[in-house]
């Protein structure tokens, strides 16, 4: 009984550590940050994608709205809608200087093209997202200004 707990113990440890592993380079970040649309096993802890400075703005979110209520964001900025049937995914080539990155992502949603540019910095030894924006002519946003707007809102 002790040596399966401890087994099940290791196996979550090292899971863990797997998923907590930074992002070498924008695109492994983008791809990881990706794929649960396309698998749809999405982890409850999207942090490990984050700047710390977008984490503090969701954080903020939730303390502003309250725990269980509506926030800022009524939609996922991350596929610009609220469902999802994401085809021919495209990560473009990452333009870096320094510890900031900006990568243009291009897909169809439900068969309409949507185009999103991620601004990335590089945090803890690995790329994280800083903030998304929606050039998309129907629904222009920019995340981190979804969530100033609706802190000055409260």
């Amino acid at each position: 009984m002790r040596l399966a707990a401890f087994a099940i113990g290791l196996f979550l440890a090292l899971t863990g550590l797997a998923a907590a592993q930074p992002y070498e380079t924008p695109q492994a970040l983008l791809e990881a940050f990706y794929e649960p649309y396309f698998s749809d096993t999405f982890s409850e802890d999207e942090s490990q994608f984050r700047s710390r400075a977008l984490q503090a703005l969701y954080d903020n979110d939730v303390e502003l709205a309250g725990e269980g209520e509506m926030g800022a964001i009524s939609f996922d900025p991350y596929i610009d809608g609220q469902d999802y049937d994401i085809t021919e995914l495209e990560i473009g080539t990452p333009g870096i200087a320094g510890d900031y990155a900006a990568v243009d992502v291009t897909f169809r949603n439900f068969g309409e093209p949507r185009a999103l540019s991620y601004e990335l910095v590089l945090e803890d030894g690995g790329w994280k997202i800083d903030d998304v924006v929606s050039t998309n002519p129907d629904n222009e946003y920019r995340l981190s200004e979804i969530f100033a707007e609706a802190a000055a809102g409260y």
